[in-house]
């Protein structure tokens, strides 16, 4: 297993720094020039140059590669375009020159919105998805389960912006059942929390519940036919308890690795979903982003949204190879 544990690591560290450097050379591959939308409109060429020589920009790419490399681990000193040096602590993302801060600080700032929807939306997706999956296999061929599959393929042919919208006109402008999606801070008011995103949790939750919701009735399906599982229900163990106890476990594998990739998406930043409810989390930071020009923003948040992705994908994969030691002796 420490084999196994090692290798992993070693594999979520080489993918971290292949999307560092596809980020990177993003920021340069874009047509806007960094220098001149930090320096603005307003300046002639000198100026853009000056701000150029203070960005680092004019040092060949490889070492402006290493530096922003260097700037993750051990933190850095950007320089202000009038030159000012500011400090930028690791892990140093870069700094908006649209937002005047560190790009860290600028996500720092939204990414409690960003957890709080995603952790609430991953409660919905766990209760509904894997809960209906669980039931239809139980019920396999039955009303219940016709009822169940039909309702998983509609979560999964609705977009979330169509969705979202919707709702949100029927259930806060037309009717008030629910509040107008805003975010306030736990440890303000907990109840307030939870009204204020419960709508957009039960949106995120309900689309991405019905891939779960499939998975689940297929995986119980084929496990649930395996000779120990019937050697356990012939020994006079309970349907429920022998599916919970034995079929669970075996069709647990493939449910965890599409966790691990979905709470690595959500994490990093439910994009649309922020947008639609118009929550300021890091998905909305990263759309303003780009609709600015704000291109340390843009790198920062796309290295925060692999660095969740790889970071739970890699500890998924952990899981199910304690699940099943056939994962880690391959």
């Amino acid at each position: 297993m420490t084999r196994y544990l090692l290798r992993r690591a070693a594999q979520a560290v080489a993918v971290l720094l292949a999307i560092t450097a596809l980020a990177f050379a993003l920021f340069y591959a874009a047509p806007s020039d960094p220098a001149l939308i930090a320096c603005g409109p307003k300046c002639d060429t000198a100026q853009v140059e000056a701000v150029r020589a203070s960005m680092g920009l004019d040092q060949p790419l490889l070492a402006q590669f290493l530096d922003y490399v260097g700037g993750i681990v051990t933190g850095r000193t950007i320089a202000d375009v009038d030159g000012t040096p500011i400090p930028c602590p690791a892990p140093c993302l870069g700094y908006s020159y649209t937002l005047h801060q560190p790009v860290l600080a600028a996500i720092a700032d939204r990414l409690p919105v960003t957890v709080s929807l995603a952790a609430g939306a991953l409660t919905v997706i766990l209760v509904l998805g894997i809960g209906s999956g669980l039931a239809a296999a139980l019920r396999r061929g039955r009303a219940t389960d016709r009822l169940l599959s039909g309702f998983s393929l509609l979560g999964a042919s609705v977009q979330i912006y169509f969705l979202g919208h919707v709702l949100q006109f029927l259930l806060v402008y037309s009717t008030g059942l629910f509040p107008l999606p805003r975010y306030v801070p736990f440890a303000a008011h907990p109840a307030q929390w939870a009204l204020g995103l419960l709508l957009p949790w039960l949106v995120l939750g309900f689309v991405n519940a019905a891939v779960f919701a499939r998975l689940t009735r297929s995986q119980l399906l084929e496990t649930m036919h395996h000779g120990y599982v019937r050697t356990a229900r012939a020994k006079g163990l309970g349907t429920l308890r022998a599916h919970l106890k034995y079929t669970a476990r075996g069709a647990a594998g493939p449910l965890v690795q599409l966790l691990g990739l979905e709470v690595g998406a959500l994490f990093g930043g439910a994009f649309i979903t922020e947008t639609v409810f118009g929550l300021g989390g890091v998905g909305k930071l990263a759309v303003d982003a780009v609709n600015g020009n704000d291109l340390p923003t843009v790198v920062g948040t796309v290295l925060l949204a692999a660095f969740f992705v790889v970071v739970f994908v890699a500890v998924a994969d952990v899981v199910v190879a304690w699940l099943d030691p056939r994962v880690r002796l391959a």
